[in-house]
């Protein structure tokens, strides 16, 4: 009868392994990322010097920048945030009209201001309703 206990606690043991493998593997196929983070910085990927001199680095890290493109007027950064898990994109026009927003990096992270109206999703998100597509991760909306 001894034999047959352990026999099932090996059994259980074995099951829960089984389970967490399968579920931390659920997990890593639902994670979500920013490919252009991961990229080399270039000569393009410099924040605006006005921006930098406003902005103490307390919310995003700088070093981590990435433009992404234009519109209308604004270029389009992408950031890490200084928060683990967070992402943070900003439009800037000029010296005076620029925004920076930063959320969770799992889901749309939404702007809106005088620089534009964008949203920023996740590597293979679906693309937002009625948005314009500016890369693979930002997206204009209409107002």
């Amino acid at each position: 009868m001894a034999h047959g206990s352990v026999s099932i606690a090996r059994m259980t043991a074995g099951l829960v392994l089984a389970l967490s493998v399968a579920a931390l593997s659920g997990c890593a196929a639902f994670t979500t990322g920013y490919a252009v983070l991961d990229r080399e910085a270039a000569p393009a990927d410099a924040l605006p010097d006005a921006f930098v001199e406003q902005d103490s680095g307390d919310v995003a890290d700088l070093s981590s920048a990435r433009f992404v493109g234009e519109h209308s007027g604004s270029s389009l950064w992408l950031l890490r945030g200084v928060d683990q898990g967070s992402i943070c994109m900003l439009a800037h026009q000029d010296e005076t009209v620029g925004n920076m927003v930063c959320g969770g990096d799992g889901g749309p992270v939404e702007m809106s201001g005088p620089a534009g109206h964008f949203v920023t999703v996740p590597d293979d998100y679906p693309t937002p309703d009625g948005a314009t597509r500016i890369s693979d991760n930002v997206y204009a909306l209409s107002p």
